[in-house]
């Protein structure tokens, strides 16, 4: 078999941390519909062994645009993606959305 007919294994949602998806049944997720929902989750809360299984199942350069749509994510993880992918923080909506958010006064 040539590199060519590599197929790399399959990557389900029980391969990921229990801890991820607390809130739902990991059975009934679907790593390309709930894509968003994923992203988001290993990199607020995934381990390393997470983020290599992510990256596993989706290139970086999927893994960017998708958290480049998210609303919300952690600063910690926007500035991570942001050097790896060699990619302007201000390109993020949750970057230009907190942006935009007025502080309050008393703060």
């Amino acid at each position: 078999m040539s590199t060519r007919d590599h197929v790399p294994p399959l990557i389900v949602p029980a391969d990921f941390s229990r801890r991820l998806f607390w809130d739902i049944d990991p059975a009934a997720l679907d790593l390309d519909r709930h894509r968003k929902y994923v992203v988001a989750r290993v990199l607020e809360y995934g381990t390393l062994d997470d983020w290599r299984l992510l990256l596993r199942r989706f290139a970086l350069t999927e893994i960017i645009a998708t958290a480049q749509t998210l609303r919300t994510l952690d600063p910690k993880a926007l500035s991570f993606l942001s050097v790896l992918g060699n990619v302007p923080r201000d390109s993020f909506r949750c970057y230009a959305l907190k942006q935009s958010m007025p502080t309050p006064w008393n703060s």
